[in-house]
């Protein structure tokens, strides 16, 4: 079994230019690969991370909510309501928190300018979606505040509000009276979203719910130990609702999330694409190396199957020569590809995507994690390639192989 692997590894070393060459092509689709794949990764986590730190894993509304058929304000979870669900939500263990918010709109107005603004009412510093950790400037809301606000650094620019500034905000209640509620602003925070940061403002849950003239909340938010059982905690949940006779809908932070799905779908599209352009490229110029190899060796064919060496043996040589070339290749992939990562993440490259107001830095992820699939395409590639030539080869008659030059 030794002499037999020996064989192969030897061939290999006989035409060391042409051997390079097909490792060279390997490693460099895997390290593309590699790279590609570590950059999704990074990228997809870094905004998975995000929208789970502003949606939660789960939020439990009312059906009509996520319809968004909101007339009267139908949608409003009564405390009764809420109480009963948070009993449910404390039944499983890979809860951690849990947490209510109101949604409002209205109007902002200062003495130089209006704005229509998005406000979200929540409990200060509570354990699941706390928004303080944003805050860049000022300070964050506190249990005890009840006419303060956090509102974003585009606001804050567009309507010149600093903290300690006041401003009015005038909405309409749940019965379609009018309000106008007295803010000031606590703190400044920074979502690096242009759109988010000129038009949500958050404010302590009570003084929403004086603003609206409710004690209702608009959905309950559940934060999970992993993220990983989001989509298995959530049908849980459900079960657990419509034993109960709570007639509400759990959404998960994918569902909740359309920017992610789409960003999901595109990088999928995009890796999908360069995987199968690479893979076609190793394919055909791995092809052409090894079929001019096995070419060259037809009278050394003709004299191995003269002495009774069998077709599949012949084939096996020369199919195990593409797996050492495919493994060696794509080792060397990963290899390279690590360590050109490392030297781009040291870089710290950034660019702006579209609507973010700061640069965010591009960083590739690497891990063994995300090495084995580019490194199993390689692989795959190059033993693809070999099929056609090594079966060729196998298949020679000996006289006309003993025959040719």
């Amino acid at each position: 079994m030794e002499l037999k692997l020996l064989i192969p590894l030897r061939n290999l070393t006989r035409n060391r230019r042409r051997t390079l060459l097909s490792l060279a092509i390997i490693a460099l689709g895997t390290a593309m690969i590699y790279a590609v794949r570590g950059y999704v990764d990074e990228s997809m986590l870094s905004i998975r991370q995000g929208t789970v730190r502003q949606f939660g894993n789960l939020q439990i509304a009312s059906p009509l909510l996520w319809a968004e058929k909101t007339e009267n304000f139908g949608y409003l979870i009564s405390p009764e309501d809420v109480a009963r669900i948070v009993a449910l939500l404390q039944e499983i263990p890979e809860v951690t928190a849990h947490t209510v918010q109101l949604n409002l709109s209205g109007l902002a107005i200062t003495e130089r300018k209006t704005k229509v603004v998005r406000a979200t009412a929540l409990e200060p510093q509570n354990q699941a979606l706390d928004y303080n950790d944003l805050v860049v400037e000022g300070s964050g809301l506190n249990p005890d505040d009840r006419a303060k606000v956090l509102i974003g650094r585009a606001l804050s620019e567009e309507l010149q509000l600093q903290p300690g500034d006041f401003f009015s905000l005038t909405t309409t209640t749940v019965d379609g009276a009018y309000n106008v509620g007295p803010l000031q602003v606590a703190g400044i925070y920074a979502l690096n979203n242009a759109v988010v940061e000129g038009q949500l403002v958050f404010m302590p849950l009570g003084y929403g719910q004086i603003l609206l003239d409710t004690s209702g909340v608009a959905k309950v938010i559940v934060t999970l130990r992993s993220i990983d059982d989001t989509d298995r905690i959530a049908q849980i949940v459900q079960r657990k609702l419509t034993e109960a006779g709570l007639e509400f809908e759990v959404r998960t932070w994918v569902q909740l999330a359309e920017f992610y799905r789409q960003i999901k779908g595109f990088f999928d599209v995009l890796f999908g694409f360069l995987t199968i352009a690479v893979s076609v490229l190793v394919f055909f110029i791995v092809l052409q190396v090894l079929t001019l190899s096995f070419l060259e060796r037809t009278r050394e064919v003709g004299t191995i199957r003269a002495i009774g060496t069998k077709r599949y043996q012949v084939f096996l040589m020369f199919f195990m020569e593409s797996v050492f070339l495919g493994v060696l290749g794509g080792l060397l992939g990963i290899a390279g590809g690590w360590l050109i990562g490392q030297g781009f993440n040291a870089l710290g490259i950034g660019w702006t995507p579209p609507g973010a107001i700061e640069p965010v830095p591009v960083r590739l992820r690497l891990e063994l994690g995300n090495a084995l699939g580019p490194f199993l395409v390689g692989v795959f590639a190059t033993l693809l390639s070999a099929l056609y030539p090594a079966a060729h080869s196998a298949r020679l008659n000996v006289v006309e192989a003993l025959a040719s030059k």
